[in-house]
């Protein structure tokens, strides 16, 4: 129990009047014990391995990191820095704290509300959906799948046609990845040799998944036992690389480093406000990767030979996906009735088909179950970043106005 002695001592004000860096990698230390206490708390670590090699070897109990979370909590709140920028970073850390409480309060069994655990997380809950609005948008994508029967149906069969089949998937994903990049480095300087790894995974409750490792490197888990289509596979590369969680991870940590200061910014908790913004951004990734026209001819004369597919049909293709997108927002809602108890599992997956047009749901739900109202990050989250996104550049924004426009959503965080 040293260790867990240790961060009782350490979080309990022992050293007088800690400074603010001081105060934060405590807090680094609580989100790091955590995540050793519960892997999906934590997004990433990207400090020193010695910083917190005792915490990794005998972390304390959650009850321990619960009280030191409430303490620091207390200590923070009560810090009266007249630095704009100081208290800035004080409320952040106060946010953040709340979260680890939070979560562990819902490992000790404590369950909220979907709307009210989403804000004690995330700092946002779904607003109602717009029931005429989402039916319109499946009644386009009705029209451009054609056929009869379950529109779920309608939507799965048009998209087998573009989907990428098992042996060509690696090479696929690398050309996309690649894409990315390659549009993103004129337009975000990255720091010299920055990189990304893809790893190939099965069992997974997601279809893929950006691990950042620290000093500009990123792991990319690509879930196997889904199935991706052409645009899927290039919206995951930009979403889970370049210009999206990569990207931002590197640009974070890294002017962490340069200024010296700010230990915090070396951890994200998955359950946060943070980790809400990062999803946010990574959902228009693509969509500041590339113009239409440019994302088209990416995947008609790139990405469909390695797919070994017939590229007819591409535009048709990139709008059900697109239109596919909108309907996500239905997805935070039946998470919502799930969660809540107004749905069982049977039902939820059926909503799922009908509302989001999400084939074979059951692995939804299963996700639902595991990371609850993270739903909202990638649903409001992802809504409310297009739409900025959207209204900074205007219908048909050339390439540095796109660009502009996102590095803004890059810059708020």
């Amino acid at each position: 129990m040293a260790c867990a002695t240790c961060v009782v001592i350490v979080v309990c004000g022992c050293r007088a009047q800690p400074s603010l860096n001081d105060q934060a990698r405590q807090y680094v230390r609580l989100a790091v014990a955590l995540g050793e206490r519960d892997p999906d708390a934590l997004d990433f670590y990207a400090g020193a391995a010695e910083a917190v090699a005792d915490i990794r070897r005998d972390p304390p109990p959650l009850a321990t990191i619960k009280g030191g979370a409430e303490r620091l909590s207390a200590q923070l709140r009560a810090h009266h820095d007249p630095d704009p920028v100081e208290r800035i970073r004080v409320a952040a850390l106060v946010r953040d704290l709340a979260t680890i409480v939070a979560r562990i309060d819902l490992l000790s069994g404590t369950r909220l509300r979907y709307d009210d655990e989403s804000r004690a997380f995330f700092g946002a809950a779904p607003d109602p959906i717009d029931d005429a609005r989402l039916a319109a948008v499946r009644s386009k994508i009705a029209d451009l799948v054609g056929g009869s029967g379950r529109l779920v149906d309608r939507y799965a069969a048009f998209a087998a046609r573009f989907t990428i089949p098992d042996e060509r998937l690696q090479p696929v994903m690398t050309a996309a990845v690649d894409a990315c990049r390659r549009a993103t480095l004129p337009h975000v300087p990255l720091p010299p040799g920055e990189q990304v790894t893809l790893q190939y995974v099965r069992d997974k409750p997601w279809s893929a998944f950006s691990r950042y490792a620290g000093s500009g490197r990123s792991v990319i888990q690509i879930n196997t036992g889904f199935r991706f289509t052409v645009d899927q596979a290039l919206q995951v590369a930009c979403h889970e690389g370049y210009p999206g969680h990569h990207t931002r991870n590197t640009l974070m940590t890294s002017a962490r480093d340069i200024a010296g200061s700010w230990p915090e910014r070396s951890v994200q908790l998955t359950f946060s406000p943070e980790s809400f913004r990062s999803e946010a951004i990574a959902m228009v990734a693509a969509d500041a990767a590339f113009s239409p026209e440019e994302r088209l001819r990416v995947e008609r004369e790139r990405l469909f030979p390695l797919a070994g597919l017939d590229p007819a049909g591409v535009e048709r293709h990139v709008a059900a996906e697109r239109l596919a997108g909108e309907l996500q927002i239905a997805q935070a809602d039946v998470a919502r009735r799930y969660l809540d108890g107004t749905l069982e599992f049977e039902r939820a997956a059926a909503a799922l088909e009908a509302q989001a047009l999400v084939p074979h749901a059951e692995a939804l739900v299963k996700y639902i179950n595991q990371y609850r109202s993270y739903v909202t990050t990638y649903t409001v989250g992802g809504r409310d970043a297009a739409a900025r996104f959207a209204s900074c550049g205007g219908p048909h924004p050339a390439d540095d106005t796109r660009w502009r426009c996102f590095t803004i959503e890059l810059a708020d965080r």
